[in-house]
Protein backbone atom coordinates (compact mmCIF):
# COMPACT_ATOMS: atom_id res chain seq x y z
CA UNK A 1 0.00 0.00 0.00
CA UNK A 2 1.41 3.25 -1.37
CA UNK A 3 2.64 5.17 2.33
CA UNK A 4 -0.09 8.26 1.54
CA UNK A 5 -3.08 5.73 1.91
CA UNK A 6 -1.63 4.37 4.94
CA UNK A 7 -1.67 7.76 6.52
CA UNK A 8 -5.25 8.34 5.23
CA UNK A 9 -6.50 5.43 6.75
CA UNK A 10 -5.45 6.81 10.00
CA UNK A 11 -8.03 9.41 10.40
CA UNK A 12 -11.99 9.03 9.78
CA UNK A 13 -13.20 9.59 6.28
CA UNK A 14 -14.58 12.74 7.32
CA UNK A 15 -11.16 14.37 7.46
CA UNK A 16 -10.09 12.80 4.32
CA UNK A 17 -9.96 16.18 2.22
CA UNK A 18 -7.42 17.71 4.66
CA UNK A 19 -5.64 14.45 5.39
CA UNK A 20 -4.87 14.27 1.65
CA UNK A 21 -4.19 18.35 2.15
CA UNK A 22 -1.44 17.97 4.54
CA UNK A 23 -0.23 14.21 2.92
CA UNK A 24 0.00 16.71 -0.52
CA UNK A 25 2.40 18.93 1.57
CA UNK A 26 4.76 16.58 2.97
CA UNK A 27 8.10 14.84 1.45
CA UNK A 28 7.77 11.43 2.07
CA UNK A 29 9.37 8.07 0.18
CA UNK A 30 7.00 4.59 0.22
CA UNK A 31 8.84 3.48 3.22
CA UNK A 32 9.21 6.60 4.86
CA UNK A 33 5.37 4.47 7.00
CA UNK A 34 5.78 1.77 8.41
CA UNK A 35 4.22 -1.85 7.62
CA UNK A 36 2.98 -2.36 11.63
CA UNK A 37 -0.19 -0.63 12.62
CA UNK A 38 -2.04 -0.45 15.63
CA UNK A 39 -5.73 -1.00 14.83
CA UNK A 40 -8.33 0.98 17.26
CA UNK A 41 -12.11 1.60 17.01
CA UNK A 42 -12.96 5.05 16.69
CA UNK A 43 -16.40 5.88 17.09
CA UNK A 44 -17.51 2.39 15.69
CA UNK A 45 -14.88 2.74 12.78
CA UNK A 46 -11.72 0.73 12.71
CA UNK A 47 -8.64 2.72 12.28
CA UNK A 48 -5.18 1.53 11.29
CA UNK A 49 -2.73 3.96 12.59
CA UNK A 50 1.19 3.33 11.62
CA UNK A 51 3.07 2.06 14.53
CA UNK A 52 5.94 4.80 13.36
CA UNK A 53 6.81 6.84 10.47
CA UNK A 54 10.22 7.40 9.61
CA UNK A 55 10.18 10.86 7.22
CA UNK A 56 11.92 13.78 7.90
CA UNK A 57 9.96 16.20 10.19
CA UNK A 58 8.19 19.63 8.13
CA UNK A 59 6.36 22.12 9.10
CA UNK A 60 4.44 23.19 5.68
CA UNK A 61 2.96 26.93 5.82
CA UNK A 62 -0.79 27.77 5.20
CA UNK A 63 -2.20 24.93 7.04
CA UNK A 64 -5.86 25.14 9.26
CA UNK A 65 -5.88 24.46 12.43
CA UNK A 66 -7.37 20.82 11.90
CA UNK A 67 -4.76 20.12 9.41
CA UNK A 68 -1.93 21.00 11.45
CA UNK A 69 -3.48 18.94 14.44
CA UNK A 70 -3.65 15.91 11.88
CA UNK A 71 0.05 16.62 10.85
CA UNK A 72 0.94 16.99 15.08
CA UNK A 73 -1.08 13.50 15.01
CA UNK A 74 0.96 12.03 12.07
CA UNK A 75 4.49 13.26 14.21
CA UNK A 76 3.47 11.43 17.14
CA UNK A 77 4.56 8.33 15.27
CA UNK A 78 7.86 9.47 14.58
CA UNK A 79 10.80 7.02 15.37
CA UNK A 80 12.77 9.92 16.84
CA UNK A 81 11.19 10.11 20.75
CA UNK A 82 12.29 14.22 20.40
CA UNK A 83 10.09 14.37 17.65
CA UNK A 84 6.97 12.68 19.11
CA UNK A 85 7.23 14.73 22.62
CA UNK A 86 6.92 17.80 20.42
CA UNK A 87 3.61 17.09 18.20
CA UNK A 88 2.47 15.87 21.19
CA UNK A 89 3.04 18.99 23.06
CA UNK A 90 1.40 20.86 19.79
CA UNK A 91 -1.92 18.95 20.66
CA UNK A 92 -2.21 20.16 24.12
CA UNK A 93 -5.33 22.22 23.48
CA UNK A 94 -6.65 19.99 20.67
CA UNK A 95 -9.80 18.38 21.97
CA UNK A 96 -10.69 16.70 18.99
CA UNK A 97 -11.31 12.42 19.30
CA UNK A 98 -9.64 11.53 16.58
CA UNK A 99 -6.93 13.07 17.98
CA UNK A 100 -7.14 10.58 21.05
CA UNK A 101 -5.37 7.45 19.87
CA UNK A 102 -2.29 9.11 18.79
CA UNK A 103 -1.93 10.27 22.45
CA UNK A 104 -2.93 7.40 24.13
CA UNK A 105 -0.32 5.07 22.36
CA UNK A 106 2.56 7.31 23.62
CA UNK A 107 0.69 5.63 27.55
CA UNK A 108 2.98 2.67 26.00
CA UNK A 109 6.28 3.92 24.65
CA UNK A 110 9.91 4.21 26.74
CA UNK A 111 10.36 7.83 26.50
CA UNK A 112 8.80 8.28 30.13
CA UNK A 113 8.80 12.21 29.50
CA UNK A 114 5.80 11.97 26.87
CA UNK A 115 3.85 10.05 29.40
CA UNK A 116 4.02 13.65 31.45
CA UNK A 117 2.73 15.67 28.15
CA UNK A 118 0.23 12.78 27.76
CA UNK A 119 -1.13 13.08 31.56
CA UNK A 120 -1.66 17.03 30.93
CA UNK A 121 -3.38 16.16 27.62
CA UNK A 122 -5.41 13.41 29.40
CA UNK A 123 -6.57 16.06 31.60
CA UNK A 124 -7.80 18.48 29.37
CA UNK A 125 -9.58 15.72 27.37
CA UNK A 126 -10.48 12.92 30.34
CA UNK A 127 -14.13 12.21 28.58
CA UNK A 128 -12.68 11.68 24.88
CA UNK A 129 -10.40 9.31 26.71
CA UNK A 130 -12.58 7.71 28.98
CA UNK A 131 -15.06 6.97 25.62
CA UNK A 132 -11.76 5.94 23.99
CA UNK A 133 -11.12 3.29 26.95
CA UNK A 134 -15.08 2.00 26.45
CA UNK A 135 -14.02 1.90 22.83
CA UNK A 136 -10.63 -0.27 23.16
CA UNK A 137 -10.47 -2.36 26.29
CA UNK A 138 -8.46 -4.50 24.64
CA UNK A 139 -6.07 -1.71 23.48
CA UNK A 140 -6.24 -0.25 26.62
CA UNK A 141 -4.67 -3.53 28.61
CA UNK A 142 -1.92 -3.98 25.80
CA UNK A 143 -1.37 -0.71 26.43
CA UNK A 144 -0.87 -0.81 29.99
CA UNK A 145 0.93 -4.16 29.73
CA UNK A 146 3.59 -2.22 27.63
CA UNK A 147 3.95 0.45 29.76
CA UNK A 148 4.95 -1.80 32.59
CA UNK A 149 6.84 -4.06 30.33
CA UNK A 150 9.12 -0.61 29.88
CA UNK A 151 9.04 0.52 33.31
CA UNK A 152 10.54 -3.26 34.36
CA UNK A 153 13.26 -2.66 32.05
CA UNK A 154 13.73 0.95 31.96
CA UNK A 155 12.71 2.66 35.15
CA UNK A 156 12.43 -0.36 38.07
CA UNK A 157 15.43 1.15 39.56
CA UNK A 158 15.09 4.64 39.62
CA UNK A 159 11.16 3.93 40.85
CA UNK A 160 10.86 0.69 42.52
CA UNK A 161 7.89 1.74 43.94
CA UNK A 162 5.92 1.19 41.27
CA UNK A 163 3.49 4.17 42.09
CA UNK A 164 5.75 6.56 42.04
CA UNK A 165 6.25 6.43 38.71
CA UNK A 166 3.97 8.41 36.09
CA UNK A 167 2.76 5.37 33.79
CA UNK A 168 1.56 3.72 36.90
CA UNK A 169 -0.11 6.83 38.60
CA UNK A 170 -1.81 7.62 34.92
CA UNK A 171 -2.92 3.83 34.40
CA UNK A 172 -4.56 3.94 37.93
CA UNK A 173 -6.47 7.31 37.59
CA UNK A 174 -7.40 6.48 33.76
CA UNK A 175 -8.47 2.81 35.74
CA UNK A 176 -10.49 4.86 38.50
CA UNK A 177 -12.16 7.57 36.30
CA UNK A 178 -13.23 5.20 33.90
CA UNK A 179 -14.65 2.75 36.55
CA UNK A 180 -16.65 5.99 37.99
CA UNK A 181 -17.90 6.88 34.57
CA UNK A 182 -19.75 3.90 33.91
CA UNK A 183 -20.65 3.09 37.37
CA UNK A 184 -18.74 0.23 38.46
CA UNK A 185 -17.33 -0.03 41.86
Amino acid sequence: MYGKNKILNSFPPDLANDVRSVLDMLVMKNDDISSRYYIVNLAGMNIAIPERVYMIEQTPPNMTVVQRNILDCIFTRHNNGFVRQRHLQNLMSCTEYWAIPFCFKLLGEYVDNILYDVNKHLECNIDNYLRFIGENEKFFDKTKNQMISYWNCYYRSRFPNKESYIGFNIFNNLEMAYNKWVNLP
